[in-house]
């Protein structure tokens, strides 16, 4: 076969352009709306607080945490208003109600609490009484963990029951951040 005397002197690097122009294609397709998403999400986590604005962090949280903060916030006249009309409240004894059952647990009984206030979040707090097997209770637990939301137990206890399993009192808290500026 008779290859072009050019072809092969040049050879490689004719293969390490093709090679480059290879992976720069790679990128363009596959990174660069992983990358889109990202400057979004980083945008996005400034309006939450300056500690996480990648203006002024010396390092930007990841983006799976910046979702987090962001699925857990909300504006600044949403956290007034559903504060004080109690909706935060109700909905945190709806979501932990409806884990228990879920779960096999009886809810016995579910009280919402106070919203509390500051100047970056907002906690709501609850208390539920619930009835069944040790397993289930933990189950529960667990399924609170796993829901990514930001839970904090205050109380926790467990009393026999006459017939077998256990009557838990929980009271729990929930925290949301508030997001964007305050308007003058």
């Amino acid at each position: 076969m008779n290859t072009p005397a050019w072809l092969q002197q040049y050879w490689v690097s004719l293969l390490a352009l093709l090679l480059a122009a290879g992976l720069w294609l790679a990128q363009s397709i596959g990174f660069a709306p992983l990358t889109a998403r990202y400057r979004k999400l980083l945008i996005a986590a400034g309006e939450i607080g300056a500690s996480l604005d990648p203006r002024l962090a010396a390092a930007p949280l990841p983006p799976r945490v910046t979702h987090l903060f962001l699925e857990n916030s909300v504006s600044l006249e949403d956290a007034e208003r559903l504060s004080q009309s109690g909706f935060f409240a109700t909905d945190l004894v709806r979501r932990v109600s409806e884990a228990a059952v879920a779960s096999g647990l009886d809810v016995a009984a579910s009280q919402p609490g106070s919203a509390t206030q500051t100047a970056t979040t907002v906690e709501v707090r609850a208390e539920l009484r619930l009835q069944g097997r040790y397993e289930q209770v933990v189950h529960v637990l667990d399924q609170l963990a796993l829901e990514g939301t930001f839970y904090r137990i205050e109380g926790l206890s467990l009393a026999p029951l006459p017939k077998g399993g256990v009557e838990v009192e929980l009271k729990l808290a929930r925290m949301l951040f508030k997001r964007g500026t305050a308007s003058p």
